[in-house]
């Protein structure tokens, strides 16, 4: 009998196509369950940030998809597909309002401290401007500034 080599066998190069399908399979769930894990929500510090970059990414995928369902749906509309088109867009729209909310509160906010600022630097003038302009005199010094003036002559007509 003639000696068997396995490595040319057509059974075997399935088995080993398998066993590298397989293998690719579970490191690639590796790969995006350790991606989902890093994706955790991030600390109060990091919350702005976090929805700001989520909120950008929200936004790209959503007017590509609608870019995407646009061009699909001018080659043969129908009425689901004119639906959902409406539906990105008001996804879109309200992620959209959502950026332009944090945008308007973070310059409120900004405002509101520049005003109370500007507020404190004009009270600390005011009160260097009266501290400078008042005398400070004990009574007995304001009763001979008062008395020690020259007398004036009183005329009588």
């Amino acid at each position: 009998m003639e000696d068997y080599d396995s490595s040319f066998d057509p059974n075997n190069d399935v088995d080993n196509a398998v066993d590298d399908i397989i293998t690719q399979l579970s490191t690639q769930n590796h790969s995006v369950t350790k991606a989902k894990q890093s994706a955790e929500v991030p600390d109060v510090e990091e919350l702005e940030d976090y929805l700001v970059k989520t909120t950008a990414r929200l936004i790209d995928t959503t007017l590509d998809a609608v870019d995407n369902v646009k061009d699909y749906i001018s080659s043969a509309p129908e009425n689901r597909d004119v639906a959902s088109l409406a539906e990105l867009m008001r996804s879109a729209n309200s992620a959209i309002e959502t950026m332009q909310k944090i945008h308007a509160n973070k310059e409120n906010i900004q405002a509101r401290k520049d005003v109370k600022q500007m507020d404190i630097d004009s009270k600390k003038e005011l009160n260097i401007m009266d501290n400078t302009a008042k005398l400070v005199m004990s009574r007995e010094e304001v009763l001979k500034a008062l008395t020690s003036g020259e007398e004036e002559e009183v005329i009588d007509i």
